[in-house]
């Protein structure tokens, strides 16, 4: 059961402060935001689009709107975290053409650096940012509101700091299974076609029943998990754009309009005409 020490919430902002006692895995999903999450305790492992990290107090994980994510605890350990969530339109006032706040939540491949390690956040004082928008947080001030945005602007600049320090020097510090990412790279480019495990184990020379159990290992997900939640990521951003609900699940590789259906509203909780409406 969540304890939850604080809370704040606007239509483009939400900051949480939560509490586990006895944490369960939490299920592959995504969200229609950006989120910095903040990791204080527990004993987890953070998948996010076919890379695991094992985290440490006061790593900070950062997601986009289009990455699949999952956490998988190791053991039953307290579980504390601090985390984030924001859509670009909160900072839009603070964007300009010379410089984008966003720009390495938005730019970086799917999957990769994700992670910033404890030493960073501590060195560069994101630790300090978030309490004092924290403190912002709970002052009922007439400028309270534009306090925590400024400050938030400044630790996304931060941010893009440490990102760029990594540019040139952090591709050899972290492990990938190329093959892996290769599958990866391959099923987001062709959603829309028919993808198999006999697919898969030819092109990319690989015995099935071995993909099935790295990619899993890997990633956190199944095969077929991936595919049909990218496949309805994709989806539900074909329906915002108004194409027909049939369209769509051809578009995204479905030639069964009930399969599609049952997939879609498993995922997303609506049924793609409801998810359009709302």
């Amino acid at each position: 059961m969540d304890n939850q020490i604080q809370r704040y919430h606007s239509n483009h902002f939400s900051l949480f402060h939560t509490v586990t006692d006895a944490p369960n895995d939490v299920t592959t999903h995504l969200h229609d935001c950006y989120e910095l999450f903040y990791f204080i305790s527990g004993d987890l492992t953070y998948y996010i689009e076919g890379q695991a990290y094992k985290l440490c107090p006061n790593d900070l994980i950062l997601t986009n709107s289009r990455e699949l994510h999952r956490i998988v605890f190791n053991s039953k350990c307290r579980y504390e975290r601090k985390f984030i969530h924001f859509k670009p339109e909160y900072i839009s006032s603070f964007q300009t053409g010379e410089y984008n706040t966003l720009y390495y939540l938005e730019n970086r491949k799917l999957g990769y650096f994700n992670r910033i390690p404890a030493k960073d956040v501590m060195e560069y004082k994101i630790d300090e940012l978030w309490g004092q928008i924290e403190k912002a947080a709970l002052e009922s001030s007439p400028e309270s509101g534009m306090m925590m945005k400024a400050i938030f602007v400044q630790m996304l600049i931060t941010i893009n700091k440490i990102f760029a320090k990594y540019d040139h020097s952090h591709v050899d510090h972290r492990k990938y299974d190329h093959k892996i990412v290769a599958i990866l790279e391959y099923i987001n480019k062709n959603l829309e076609e028919k993808i198999s495990l006999d697919i898969l184990q030819q092109k990319f020379y690989v015995n099935k029943y071995y993909l099935c159990h790295i990619f899993k290992l890997s990633t956190g997900f199944t095969v077929f998990e991936y595919i049909t939640y990218k496949r309805i990521m994709r989806a539900s951003e074909l329906l915002m754009s108004g194409m027909p609900a049939l369209d769509t699940a051809h578009a995204v590789g479905y030639s069964d309009y009930s399969t599609f259906y049952k997939a879609f509203k498993g995922i997303t909780g609506y049924t793609p005409k409801h998810y359009y409406r709302n």
